[in-house]
């Protein structure tokens, strides 16, 4: 019992560092070798994929249906149809108008209220608790494109923003109607609990749109009460009730919803400028915000914040860190000509636009904020690369707008419109960087900003060791400053400190244009982020960031994981996250954890255990009879699915962190290991092989973690390959392309490998002394299912 006692003192421990652990977010992605975060920016595919039409038909059981969908338009409440999605049908779900200008019509192509042209909201949820979703979602957003001629500016905008500023997913649709063809429409995501988990941590915070709630005396928003500041983040008083007159709350309600809104609204509204920002970065993530802004003045989105104030925009109080941040909600106004020459500051005077007023107001922010309009500028406003998107859309769409029967706007409106937009692009950009804050003064520039152990570049720290940053800056004018910004975790506020580069406190050599800085020894299995900024010797103090993305695109290390290496069999790898990186007999992405016997004798595990759980111990066991051969491999599926399954445990692996133990048939401990936050489709792996501590790298199933198994690399892989037959009886011709330095190798289905043969392009390999059942096949990037029966 003391031995047991010692193991659940380190389970506990252990259990209680991850307990805040979470999962990564959809839309978070690694780049550039891994040493990159990205909180935004993916390529989105799925049922939002930009590269295909997705068509829907609708169908409704009553003749009179477009009577009851134009009467339940006031009360919202949903008519039941059927919805067919690329084939694909979804029974009794909610179809509803949605909209208001667009519903009503009004200047600039609405086609009024006696148009069918209407938006819809499409609710899978309506009339089902649990209903099968499209794709992952069971709200649908079908907006008509009102006002714009072109049908393109709403998935432009969502495309182009989408890396800085919390936006929706958008693509097209094709719309029928009980058969009849609708036309097309955009596909535009719900910002409601889906969208939340895929960009946030969790979706556990709380969101208000700024719009007058349903029911309220003077609701919709509009016309004179634009501008007015009541939804704009302004500070109204005490009473809460003010509030609840002019937001509409949605999501997750606590008693103090309310009340937090409040106190961030006179923060950000009566904090002395001098204090606004270390003061307001506690209640606001102030960054983003900056990004939200940049975004909807750089598009000049006339339905926005920036614009209206109070109305097509929503504030998500975020529940990991407690900070508000705006996210982007309406994308059809944007782009029009007669706004191009926007300021880049618009509305910056005006007081009940405090997120101007306020935030362009202080020095520091203000810099911020040109640096993130010049990296959208950059990025987005390339007139090639925008040229080309632009010309994708048009070529996509075209036939159907040529066809659509319902359209409010005419063909002849639809075709220069592709043209407009490459204008506006261009007369955009023009505008913003001529504008004199733009051109007065020129930052300073970052060619690198690396992270350092034990002068080892690129090296993950253990526990015990520091890391140091070193960033190389010039600056034409002379170099005023450079911070380091890091954090642990992923996320929340930064700590800063100061770079040097006068020879001291870790910096190597004075005045040599590298500056230097340090962080601290952090946690076993914490991520550690970090960006640079740097400051010139001028007036206004420009600045650069490096990730110029920062601070939602930033550096990235992790610390190597703790593992406890005690017996000959141990824990080699671990996937937690796999969505596409190996499929198990059943054609399905399920975790695994890979052990290896690093002995040369066979190790007999029958009766071993894996577990998760400090309250039992025994909580899978390896079936009698199991035996790893020596230097071999073993894969145990996390999946739940052990019924007469031997190499498939009762158990799933958290990609928010957790601990795993292996011990033997007499309960002693062979080896743990503890990880943290993991990244979908990188592994957990021992480095050196066996023996090492835990680094993230591509997976490495079933052989050695230190083979390179890189895609892109036509010297590892070979370019293709092909078994013949598939199922195979007595043999099986295993047919490459391409050259290879990796060896072919089978296993079976137990993760044991059978067969392991020097790289041949066509070989034939015998079978008949193989039992019935799966194996899988290997070579380099490759892995292919075998069916062998008898």
């Amino acid at each position: 019992m003391k031995f047991k006692s010692n193991i659940l003192c380190t389970i506990f421990l252990a259990i209680a560092h991850f307990s805040n652990a979470q999962a990564l977010p959809k839309h978070w992605s690694l780049s550039d070798g891994d040493k990159v975060l990205n909180q935004g920016g993916i390529k989105i595919t799925g049922l939002y994929n930009e590269d295909k039409i997705v068509q829907i038909n609708l169908i409704f059981a009553e003749a009179n249906y477009w009577t009851l969908l134009t009467s339940n338009y006031a009360s919202k409440k949903d008519l039941m149809a059927k919805m067919v999605v690329d084939g694909v049908t979804y029974d009794s779900v909610g179809i509803r108008f949605k909209g208001q200008t667009s519903y009503g019509g009004g200047p600039g192509g609405g086609g009024g209220a006696t148009s069918q042209k209407k938006s819809f909201n499409v609710s899978l949820d309506a009339f089902k608790k649990n209903p099968d979703k499209v794709k992952g979602y069971q709200t649908l957003n079908l907006n008509n494109s009102f006002q714009d001629a072109s049908f393109m500016r709403e998935v432009f905008y969502f495309h182009s923003i989408r890396p800085y500023a919390y936006s929706a997913n958008c693509n097209f649709v094709h719309l029928y109607i009980n058969g009849q063809d609708w036309g097309l429409y955009q596909n535009t995501q719900q910002l409601n609990g889906e969208f939340l988990k895929e960009r946030f941590l969790s979706n556990n915070g709380t969101s208000w749109r700024a719009d007058v709630p349903p029911g309220t005396v003077g609701g919709g928003g509009g016309g004179a009460q634009w501008g007015d500041g009541k939804a704009a983040l302004n500070f109204l008083g005490e009473d809460t009730t003010l509030y609840q007159k002019n937001y509409t709350l949605n999501g997750n309600k606590t008693s103090k919803s309310w009340s937090n809104l409040v106190q961030m609204t006179k923060i950000l509204n009566q904090t002395p400028l001098v204090d606004l920002e270390n003061t307001l970065s506690q209640y606001m993530d102030i960054d983003r915000t900056l990004w939200h802004l940049a975004s909807e003045i750089a598009f000049s989105d006339d339905d926005s914040y920036v614009y209206k104030g109070k109305m097509d925009y929503y504030v998500y109080q975020d529940a990991e860190t407690g900070r508000f941040v705006p996210m982007e909600y309406d994308g059809n106004s944007v782009c029009l000509p007669n706004a191009a020459t926007w300021s880049p500051f618009y509305n910056e005077t005006k007081v009940n636009y405090p997120l101007m007023n306020r935030l362009f107001a202080v020095k520091s922010l203000r810099q911020r904020y040109i640096a993130h309009m010049k990296t959208i500028l950059d990025e987005q406003f390339d007139a090639t690369k925008s040229a080309a998107l632009l010309d994708k859309y048009y070529n996509q769409i075209d036939s159907i707008v040529f066809k659509d029967p319902k359209k409010a706007t005419t063909y002849a409106q639809f075709k220069p419109g592709v043209e407009t937009l490459k204008k506006f692009v261009n007369d955009r950009r023009n505008s913003i960087l001529n504008n004199a804050e733009f051109k007065a003064y020129a930052p300073p520039s970052i060619a690198s900003a690396d992270f350092y152990t034990n002068n080892e570049k690129d090296k993950n720290p253990t526990a015990t060791e520091e890391v140091v940053i070193k960033a190389k800056v010039t600056a034409a004018s002379g170099v005023n400053e450079v911070k380091l910004y890091f954090g642990t975790g992923l996320f929340g506020n930064f700590t800063t400190n100061a770079m040097l580069d006068n020879g001291t406190n870790g910096d190597e050599i004075a005045n040599d244009g590298i500056f230097t800085s340090k962080i601290p020894a952090q946690k076993a299995g914490d991520w550690v982020r970090y960006y640079v900024a740097a400051t010139a010797v001028n007036t206004a103090n420009s600045v650069s960031y490096l990730p110029v993305g920062a601070e939602h695109s930033i550096f990235v290390y992790q610390v190597q994981s703790k593992a406890n290496l005690l017996g000959d069999v141990v824990i080699n790898e671990v996937l937690a996250s796999n969505n596409k990186t190996v499929k198990d007999e059943n054609d399905q992405s399920e975790d695994y954890i890979e052990l290896y016997n690093r002995s040369n004798n066979s190790v007999d595990i029958s009766n071993y255990v894996l577990t998760d759980n400090p309250a039992n111990l025994t909580k899978w066991k390896f079936a009698a009879g199991t035996v790893l051969a020596a230097n071999s491999y073993f894969i145990v599926w996390a999946d739940e699915d052990s019924k007469d399954k031997t190499n498939h445990c009762n158990f799933k692996l958290s990609a928010s962190g957790e601990t795993l133990w292996l011990l033997n048939d007499k309960g002693v401990l062979q080896d743990s290991v503890t990880f943290g936050v993991q990244i979908t489709d990188k592994s957990l792996s021992r480095i050196p092989n066996g023996t090492g501590n835990f680094v993230i790298k591509d997976p490495t199933f079933n052989i050695s973690n230190e083979l390179k198994v890189s895609n892109q690399d036509p010297i590892i892989s070979p370019s293709a390959m092909r078994l013949v037959p598939n199922p195979a009886n007595d043999f099986v011709q295993i047919i490459l392309e391409g050259d290879s330095q990796q060896p072919i190798l089978i296993f079976n289905s137990f993760g044991a490998m059978v067969e392991n043969i020097t790289f041949q392009n066509n070989i034939r390999v015998e079978t008949t002394q193989y039992p019935s059942g799966i194996y899988f096949v290997k070579c380099g990037k490759w892995l292919q299912k075998l069916v062998i029966t008898k």
